[in-house]
């Protein structure tokens, strides 16, 4: 309903300009064009501004869902996306690795009795507990396997610091911890909200408003208004203003040294009385960040720590065996089985949750695989292997081939599949600088892609100004048309490499018509217009630039509609995000965005050129100049477009696949990356460092090469 009665109110000025026409019996002058034009634009902006407001009103008197129900549904999101994550990882086949624990350094933490002191008489603490469900001291924490739950509920004020070792299973634990909490949790209650914490800059941001904006990419519909009773912008802000959200911080040592115990210090500013918390880190990160040999102490206030402990022999002997699926792969593993428990280096590698995941899928073969070409267990125990850090790298390179070539008929091989990998590896650690796989991210990868973005977008708009100097039978009409499209050009530098808005943005009403824009625009496109087409193009000119300004406030409400149709469509909070359907709403919105655009505009300048070129010269100059309009809108209003251009570029150079979101999903598929809500991140940081030095290694080799033959083609000449 809505984009008729638009398109009916945007055609209705050019009908009645054409029946004047008609009944005159001559052509229209460029004002008559002109004030077409403005009305076309402007009637319909009225009208959707009103109804926008009507439509924003009634939806927040409709909206009668409390702030508690908005909990329970994005329980339900979150519970999804984790037990699927839990899926992919294989967390329960044949059965979760017993991960085990223990009390933390005790100096690492405030006095077990300064937590029991602020949750019973803390100054706005809630009533506590009753103290018999509490642990009597730290050495009541230890535990193992699903347990942290129980622990999280034993520690007066719900704080907890969980450290570990590279590889010890912090974050699998986490994954299991929230499902335990939404297992166990009440209508109403708090949500956890399991996030990595790498991206998060404490120098620069609060911690509230970081989880807002990482409840809003992981779960869109989030951005909608809260109830009437809140004053908060958003749901996600409602929530975290209620305290209904139980942040679950994971990965504190993936943030810069230098501001990790700013980041301590700023967790501790944002915690208000009552609120719980969950911090992952690594042990040694986690000791220099809180007692550095030098510089300012600072603790997690209020929390407990805990140290997760190496994997037990016996623990890990069971789990292999009864992952391997029978006798016959059982056996394959009596050389390893029987140095676990010992000194030996496999023993040592082999004590870490994720060294043993990566050996079983390595060396336990899956349906479909051919025993023959299934690599032997018995080389972790190779003499060759120098030391444990040898056993583990041994590990990592396998694992990619192993991960692929359980599917022979699978799309893409091993050896072109662990090239991808190891460029988004290298593109992690040497462009972005966190772990987070972000498709929108992608054109940061090719050095120089501003030029080749504004190579698209200047293509229709000199395009453009050729012809009409062409048209207009002026050499300095093509001039002007170049400098034009030059101009046009240089406006979208600041278009390209756009995060998406995958909450899109709530209605907004028509802004005033930009008076500044239209005096500058009318100056310029009058002085181009003028030296290239005489007087009648001084006052196309100066119509153009008039139309701008318009353009510029008022008329935008119809690229802002355009979006709003199809951003901010009804979203199911039940449902949380993913990579592939944050790139789909984006692309769904530059369509929209550059087509309205592209339309809007192309109309306008074409009957703007009506009067100088005639039908045909006007037509093709709309379509050029509507192109350019549509493609400028499109890079500045979404990511999607230089997210294609990209991939287009980095498929036609061999670096990326050309179904880059499908391979990827298949890389999840396969458990070689994780999903992270809206963003990828390699299974494990390790793996995307080991791939990583794998790329620097192999270049640092070929330019050794290089050097020891460039001089005679001796390698010992190279060296002198």
């Amino acid at each position: 309903m809505n984009l008729a009665v638009v398109s009916a109110l945007f055609l209705l000025p050019w009908a009645v300009a054409f029946v004047v026409q008609m009944r005159l019996h001559k052509h229209l002058d460029s004002g008559a064009v002109g004030l077409a034009a403005t009305f076309s634009l402007g009637l319909p902006a009225l009208w959707l501004a009103v109804v926008g407001y009507l439509e924003a009103g009634s939806s927040d008197k409709e909206s009668a869902v409390t702030i508690a129900q908005v909990a329970d549904l994005l329980a339900v999101a979150v519970d999804t996306q984790w037990e699927a994550e839990a899926r992919v990882r294989r967390l329960n086949d044949p059965y979760p690795l017993p991960v085990s624990w223990a009390p933390a350094d005790a100096s690492l933490t405030d006095p077990w009795e300064s937590l029991v002191k602020l949750a019973t008489s803390g100054a706005g603490w809630r009533t506590p507990a009753p103290t018999p469900t509490w642990a009597a001291g730290p050495d009541d924490l230890v535990g193992e396997e699903g347990g942290l739950v129980d622990v999280l509920a034993r520690v007066p004020t719900g704080r907890l610091v969980v450290l570990g070792e590279p590889g010890a299973g912090k974050t699998m634990l986490m994954v299991r911890l929230v499902l335990d909490l939404l297992a166990r949790r009440a209508n109403g209650g708090p949500v956890p909200f399991l996030v990595s914490i790498a991206s998060w800059n404490p120098e620069k941001e609060d911690l509230q408003s970081w989880l807002g904006a990482q409840l809003l990419i992981d779960h869109p519909a989030l951005a909608a208004l809260p109830p009437e009773s809140r004053t908060e912008p958003t749901q996600a802000a409602a929530l975290l203003s209620s305290g209904l959200i139980l942040p679950i911080l994971d990965g504190l040592d993936e943030i810069p040294d230098q501001v990790r115990g700013s980041a301590i210090s700023r967790i501790n500013d944002a915690l208000r009385p009552g609120e719980r918390v969950v911090v992952t880190c690594r042990s040694k990160e986690y000791r220099d960040a809180v007692r550095p040999p030098e510089g300012v102490e600072v603790t997690l206030r209020a929390a407990a720590a805990v140290q997760l402990r190496p994997l037990k022999a016996d623990d890990v002997r069971d789990y292999l065996c009864d992952d391997a699926g029978g006798p016959v792969t059982k056996a394959r593993w009596d050389p390893v089985l029987a140095v676990l428990g010992t000194g030996a280096l496999a023993a040592q590698a082999l004590s870490t949750p994720l060294m043993v995941s990566l050996a079983r899928a390595i060396y336990n073969p899956r349906p479909g695989d051919l025993t023959g070409t299934l690599r032997d267990p018995a080389e972790l125990c190779s003499p060759a292997l120098a030391d444990r850090r040898a056993v583990e790298s041994l590990l990592f390179d396998a694992f990619i081939p192993a991960a692929y070539g359980h599917d022979p008929v699978g799309r893409w091989k091993a050896q072109d599949a662990e090239r991808w990998l190891v460029f988004l590896a290298c593109h992690l650690e040497l462009t972005i600088g966190n772990p987070f796989l972000a498709w929108w991210q992608l054109p940061l990868a090719i050095r120089g892609f501003e030029t080749y973005a504004l190579g698209i977008m200047a293509v229709p708009a000199v395009s453009a100004g050729v012809l009409a100097g062409v048209l207009a039978r002026s050499a300095g009409g093509v001039l002007a048309g170049v400098v034009l499209g030059t101009i046009v050009v240089l406006i979208g530098i600041g278009a390209v490499i756009r995060e998406p808005k995958p909450v899109g943005m709530r209605w907004q009403p028509p802004g005033r018509p930009n008076f500044k824009v239209g005096v500058v625009a009318a100056v310029a496109l009058g002085f181009i217009f003028g030296v290239g087409f005489g007087n009648l193009g001084v006052g196309t000119g100066v119509l153009a630039g008039v139309l701008a300004g318009v353009v510029g406030g008022s008329g935008a409400t119809v690229l802002h509609w355009a979006r709003y149709q199809t951003v901010l469509a009804p979203l199911d909070l039940r449902v949380a995000a993913s990579p592939p359907a944050a790139l789909s709403r984006d692309r769904s919105a530059g369509t929209a965005v550059g087509a309205t655009a592209g339309v809007v505009v192309g109309i306008v300048f074409g009957g703007l050129f009506l009067p100088l070129f005639g039908v045909v010269g006007g037509v093709a100059l709309g379509v050029l100049i509507g192109a350019t309009a549509g493609v400028i809108s499109s890079f500045a209003l979404a990511a999607w477009p230089s997210y294609a251009t990209a991939r287009i570029w980095l498929a036609l150079r061999h670096q990326l696949p050309w179904p880059l979101m499908g391979f990827l999903a298949d890389a999840r598929r396969r458990g070689v990356l994780r999903q992270a809500g809206a963003v990828y991140e390699f299974r494990h940081v390790e793996l995307q460092h080991r791939l990583a030095n794998k790329h620097r290694s192999s270049r640092s080799t070929r330019s050794g090469r290089h050097r020891s033959t460039s001089a005679g083609g001796s390698p010992r000449a190279g060296v002198a």
